[in-house]
């Protein structure tokens, strides 16, 4: 169906900040980073969506999320040797479900009605040459 990058580095939905107002009611709210970071998800896809001249999906879908990281400047030629050979993964934070949290929240209401739809999810974290995520929608028909 659609596949499309995101550039820039991937941004985790983190846990909403909890507070309560004058009134006394609770209130939720997110990091602005994170809201940024899902706009720019979702006005690429829509942009994608428009290119490709689709429109959204209404069936089961699987969904491949593939988050790409730079490694640090002070690797060593070792460390990036084993990065190349596929011997050295990336096992740092941001935690893999909570970059997918904040895609398939993105994506929702754009790419396809519900994440509900979502019947397989492939995800993983990786060292590449650009900070980016790469996403891929199918229909399961």
């Amino acid at each position: 169906m659609i596949e499309f990058k995101v550039e820039g580095k991937p941004v985790p939905q983190p846990r909403p900040r909890v507070y309560q107002t004058k009134e006394g009611k609770s209130k939720a709210v997110n990091s602005r980073q994170s809201v940024t970071y899902k706009r720019l998800v979702k006005l690429t896809a829509k942009s994608n969506m428009n290119k490709q001249r689709l429109t959204i999906a209404e069936c089961p879908i699987a969904v491949h999320l593939t988050f790409v990281f730079t490694p640090p400047k002070s690797y060593t030629k070792k460390k990036l040797k084993a990065i190349q050979e596929g011997a050295l993964r990336y096992q740092k934070k941001p935690d893999l479900d909570n970059l997918a949290k904040g895609i398939l929240d993105a994506l929702n209401q754009t790419v396809y009605k519900d994440d509900s739809q979502i019947v397989e999810l492939n995800v993983k974290k990786q060292y590449g040459d650009t900070d980016h995520v790469l996403i891929q929608v199918k229909e399961m028909i």
